[in-house]
């Protein structure tokens, strides 16, 4: 009898059913691992900037940085007081900017309002924000930052003012040590903006993107980033994965009042956010 050479047919789609079965258990595992990956390099670029901020305060007779980031008297308005004060801190580590799971930066288009104005805020959840840089004493003045982190603005040193915004000064914790409870006090976090003043009167938006119904500085920090929840590394160098829904009972400022509505688990949140 001759000896038989490859598979038949029926042979071939069998193997090719059994090599799909498997792919279709091992992928859905394949990428929470993924998932996993890259959310544990995201809380490693937090635990960075609470080193840098230890750094700056360190440097700094226990403050952090203030609105008037570069001492012209003046208060500064587009996140300025941050990224550019603690730049000399990160200047080595660029990757520490963004998330791995939203390095897509939008094209520069002169034409586009949102690079005329100078601000660009996410549309996508893979995107990062950008900031121009305004100020025009410093040698980079007219170039573009980009980064998918904000800091909680509250802890700001408000000595000098507060952008001009009605924000209680007295709320602002500007100290390191100042900080009671820095374990529940968030530093650092995903967000869609420069920064954020989360208040416990704030109310989220009816749906992630393109939609701003809602009230308030939350907004920054409310974004579907890793699954429902956003990383963040607290004041005392502890990182979590906060749910949407807990971002309300963080202890953002002084006075923010953890015991509001929206802790209570019987609000009614919106879909996108549980």
């Amino acid at each position: 009898m001759p000896r038989r050479k490859g598979f038949t047919l029926i042979e071939l789609l069998v193997v090719i059913a059994v090599i799909a079965l498997l792919l279709s258990i091992i992928a859905p595992s394949l990428q929470k691992a993924q998932e996993l990956a890259k959310s544990v390099i995201c809380t490693s670029n937090l635990r960075q900037w609470n080193i840098i901020l230890s750094f700056y305060t360190s440097d700094n007779d226990d403050k952090f940085p203030d609105a008037d980031w570069n001492n012209d008297g003046r208060n500064d308005p587009r996140g300025q007081w941050w990224f550019l004060t603690l730049r000399p801190y990160y200047i080595d580590q660029p990757d520490i900017l963004i998330c791995a799971k939203a390095q897509r930066k939008q094209d520069l288009s002169p034409s586009v309002d949102w690079v005329i104005d100078g601000r660009y805020f996410p549309e996508r959840r893979d995107e990062c924000w950008g900031r121009e840089i305004i100020d025009t004493a410093h040698p980079d003045v007219g170039q573009w930052f980009w980064s998918s982190y904000a800091p909680n603005s509250w802890i700001m040193d408000p000595s000098v003012g507060t952008f001009g915004a009605p924000l209680p000064v007295d709320s602002f914790w500007g100290k390191m040590t100042d900080v009671r409870q820095p374990s529940g006090v968030p530093l650092f976090l995903d967000s869609r903006s420069v920064d954020g003043w989360p208040h416990h009167t704030d109310l989220p938006d009816s749906e992630e993107f393109g939609v701003y119904d809602g009230q308030g500085y939350m907004r920054a920090f409310t974004l579907v980033r890793h699954g429902k929840s956003v990383n963040s590394v607290y004041v005392d160098g502890s990182v979590a994965s906060i749910r949407l829904t807990e971002l309300w009972r963080q202890k953002w400022h002084r006075d923010f009042n953890v015991g509001n509505p929206l802790a209570n688990n019987n609000y009614n949140w919106p879909s996108w956010m549980r």
